[in-house]
């Protein structure tokens, strides 16, 4: 042996002659089994063999969720030395000012340590550009889809993407969910036939008139309110209240006059918008007022008619729905301005503050692994108001969240 070998060997050696003795230790002979300890772990082997074996569970990484987002941006298109592009830019401006808010959401929400794929899509509000998009890879294997903004567009788009059964948002879009046929949209804005709906909730339960007066101006459009506001007063009063429905020409009441109550309220119900016919019916309604008591529901649209008289509209109690109330004075809303401010350098629309709503409310859901949304839960909204989600089949789900507001110093603020 060499040497290194043979100290190695040696060293060995010395510790085993150097560990302790181990006595052998006798083991106990088993007892014989008896007959039923037999069949019974016979009877056990038996039935783990029949059981199938468990197929271990695969724990997918989180995958960082892909959101595509399609707004009609148009920069390609807008002259600003054109006067006739005022409504392009309006446009704009609304694509602009949700990007804002949605990405904003986004980077709050990577903030906490969740991270999102967005990609943008300019629309260009064009019908043909949507239908082009519905195509695109990028979009068709996003977890969440959010937009086109405008009817057409979303008509056009869902079309097209229906067959893959992914959540598609239509975030701005009033019209009704019956337009595109798809179980799959999401409707945040809710459509006119749920202002309605609450308008008349609001009158049965706190008015209780036996009759309630419609006043046309003749135009077709207002049958949009009308209808449904006259089925949800026959459905909730189970045909109780009684429906006057009459078209008013230059102000005249005189032939309602000997229906009027001098001593209860008399609930007036307006679905009109023209300018024309709204001066002339209100101030006659006002002089009306001098005499009857007067309970007056408006078209939501109203909310944004500067050529109302707040004064008016106040002597005649008028109440108008609306599906977002900004609470300026909270401390959440207080703390987006203030952070949109210093991102962007300039105030948040009303638009921005819906994109911002939008993106929080719906990346939230696509982070959680898995999330099915297919089951949207009702949830307050992070700045406006709430999300009542129903889910109507065929048409997917609808927010039906829509707020009675009444003018009290010459303001608009939600009944109590």
């Amino acid at each position: 042996m060499s040497g290194s070998r043979a100290i190695l060997f040696l060293s060995v050696f010395f510790l085993a002659a150097c560990s302790p003795k181990i006595r052998p230790v006798v083991q106990p002979q088993p007892r014989p089994k008896t007959q039923g300890q037999i069949d019974q772990e016979k009877a056990q082997a038996e039935k783990a063999a029949a059981k199938p074996a468990e197929t271990p569970k695969v724990v997918k990484p989180n995958r960082i969720p892909a959101i595509a987002l399609l707004l009609p941006f148009n920069l390609d298109n807008i002259d600003f030395s054109n006067n006739t592009s005022t409504k392009n830019l309006l446009k704009t401006n609304i694509a602009v000012d949700f990007y804002e808010g949605f990405k904003l959401a986004l980077d709050s929400l990577s903030g906490s340590g969740q991270s999102f794929k967005l990609t943008v899509f300019d629309t260009k509000d064009e019908v043909s550009q949507a239908q082009k998009f519905s195509q695109t890879p990028a979009i068709r294997t996003s977890d969440l889809i959010v937009g086109p903004v405008f009817p057409a567009g979303v008509q056009a788009f869902s079309a097209d993407i229906n067959s893959l059964h992914k959540p598609l948002v239509s975030p701005l879009s009033a019209a009704s969910p019956e337009n595109y046929n798809n179980p799959n949209l999401i409707t945040l804005t809710p459509p006119l036939e749920f202002h309605a709906w609450r308008a008349a909730k609001y009158i049965q339960e706190n008015i209780h008139p036996k009759t309630v007066y419609i006043l046309r101006s003749g135009f077709s459009e207002e049958n949009k309110y009308i209808l449904p506001f006259k089925n949800s007063i026959d459905s909730l009063s189970h045909k109780q209240i009684k429906i006057v429905d009459v078209v008013v020409s230059k102000g005249n009441f005189t032939p309602l006059l000997p229906k009027l109550s001098k001593t209860s309220e008399n609930v007036f119900v307006i679905a009109a918008t023209d300018r024309a016919f709204l001066s002339v019916t209100l101030n006659a309604l006002g002089a009306l007022a001098d005499t009857y008591p007067v309970q007056l529901f408006g078209h939501p649209n109203w909310g944004k008619a500067t050529f109302l008289q707040p004064e008016l509209l106040e002597k005649l109690h008028t109440c108008i729905t609306s599906a977002a109330q900004i609470d300026y004075k909270s401390a959440e809303t207080i703390n987006l301005i203030r952070n949109f401010r210093k991102v962007y350098h300039t105030e948040p629309s009303e638009y921005a503050l819906k994109g911002f709503d939008t993106g929080m409310y719906f990346a939230r859901l696509a982070a959680i692994p898995g999330f099915d949304f297919k089951y949207l839960q009702n949830a307050p909204a992070d700045v406006q108001s709430n999300y009542d989600f129903v889910l109507k089949k065929g048409y997917g789900w609808i927010n039906t969240n829509v707020q009675v507001l009444k003018y009290d110093n010459y303001t608009l603020k939600p009944v109590q």
